[in-house]
């Protein structure tokens, strides 16, 4: 459905949260949340909502109500499209409409976490949207099936999205500030693996710049189809990074991929003066 309409709202029916389970399949290969259970979450404070093409279900995002750092937010848990309605936006449509709704009910932050190491969700969470991430979690729910993950670690970053953030807005509205990838440190030297696969040559934890980038794999999906153990390295690797600037007081607050490049690049934006 290439011309087709899109609308995002809250699902209603249960036949539409009972679909849901069909999209974790083919995302996931398996359904972690029942429809019974996004129905009830949706009548108590969660947030469901459905993104359609026209008048097909094609993506949905599952949040609840949580409390972290002391505050009561949405814990955005799920997120997916059906691979055949991916990069056309659906993604972003569905969380500046969860923003809208977690604001007319009182919630002015939301959180979930995502894969470090993958490209897509980083350019829409951290840099289309303002998230930024403090947090890194190795192996953060031990090891489970799925098609995504194909048996590596899952860690996970913690992303934090303060919704009324003048930063966050900036985002939103496509006004942030271009990183000019050549002027700054990098935590880490890639080369290349047969001319296209990305491989950590050196690292470097002695940086100290209030700005500072990591370089991750542009193409994570094809990097663990063609070499599943190269993917494991680079798990580890990221995870020694992250968590050792992390600790140092860094926040991930942004992130570039240069889509024109043969191979493509894709960087985070590490900052210690951001607030």
């Amino acid at each position: 459905m290439p011309n087709s309409r899109i609308l995002v709202r809250p699902l209603r029916a249960l036949s539409e949260f009972q679909h849901c389970e069909r999209i974790q399949q083919a995302v996931w290969g398996s359904a972690g949340v029942s429809g019974e259970l996004l129905l009830v979450t949706a009548k108590n404070g969660g947030a469901v909502l459905g993104a359609f093409a026209d008048t097909h279900l094609a993506g949905f995002l599952y949040a609840f109500l949580a409390r972290r750092n002391g505050r009561l937010i949405h814990w955005s848990h799920l997120m997916a499209v059906e691979p055949e309605f991916r990069d056309r936006g659906l993604g972003l449509r569905m969380k500046i409409a969860h923003r809208r709704l977690a604001l007319a009910r009182g919630i002015h932050s939301v959180a979930w976490t995502y894969d470090p190491l993958q490209s897509r969700n980083a350019a829409l969470n951290i840099h289309r949207l303002g998230a930024e991430v403090r947090e890194y979690i190795p192996d953060c729910y031990g090891s489970f099936h799925s098609k995504i993950e194909c048996g590596l670690p899952s860690d996970r970053f913690v992303a934090e999205w303060p919704l009324t953030r003048r930063r966050v807005e900036q985002a939103l509205a496509g006004k942030r500030r271009a990183i000019a990838v050549s002027s700054l440190p990098c935590a880490n030297e890639v080369g290349w693996k047969a001319l296209t696969l990305p491989v950590n040559r050196r690292f470097r934890l002695d940086l100290s710049e209030p700005r500072l980038l990591v370089e991750i794999p542009a193409d994570p999906d094809r990097m663990r189809d063609r070499d599943i153990e190269l993917a494991r390295r680079w798990r580890l690797a990221m995870r020694r990074v992250f968590q050792h600037y992390l600790g140092k007081g860094y926040r991930v607050t942004d992130f570039v991929s240069s889509g024109d490049e043969n191979p493509r690049r894709a960087f985070y934006l590490l900052d210690r003066t951001s607030r």
